[in-house]
């Protein structure tokens, strides 16, 4: 639907667009997330191209595991225009930092789980495995992992 020259979408079209459920637009529509959403008569929502790109900006925030209410506070202080770069500039390198962080977390997680799979490949190739109690499966991946 078009409205003012600007192309305007449903919930259910705006869910599509960015991969979320109907609920969780509203839900950030009731936290605060987004800017005011426009209603047509029958006050159903209707979002534009930049109320799109809002809820991408949002969910790119969550998906780094930013908290909502982190998320709140950054949008309040976007909304307040430039003179609140430098605090949000604060609050985007504090994100990356945490980034950062949750990426090292990954990477030691990725890498025991890899050593893991090449112990159970390796068990599988001796009949004997089977019978192994879990201390003794135990003590033997402890033993592969310090050789």
């Amino acid at each position: 639907m078009m409205k003012g020259g600007f192309e305007m979408y449903s919930a259910k079209e705006a869910a599509e667009m960015t991969g979320l459920t109907t609920a969780t637009l509203r839900y950030y529509e009731k936290e605060q997330l987004l800017p005011a959403i426009e209603r047509t008569e029958q006050r159903y929502r209707q979002y534009s191209d930049t109320d799109i790109e809002w809820i991408n900006m949002v969910q790119c925030l969550r998906m780094a595991n930013v908290p909502i209410r982190s998320i709140r506070e950054y949008i309040l202080l976007l909304t307040q225009g430039g003179k609140t770069i430098l605090q949000r500039r604060f609050m985007v390198q504090e994100y990356i930092d945490d980034l950062h962080s949750q990426m090292a977390n990954l990477q030691n997680a990725l890498a025991l789980t890899e050593k893991k799979l090449t112990f159970y490949e390796e068990l599988l190739q001796s009949p004997s495995a089977q019978n192994l109690t879990y201390l003794e499966e135990w003590n033997l991946f402890k033993s592969k992992g310090e050789s």
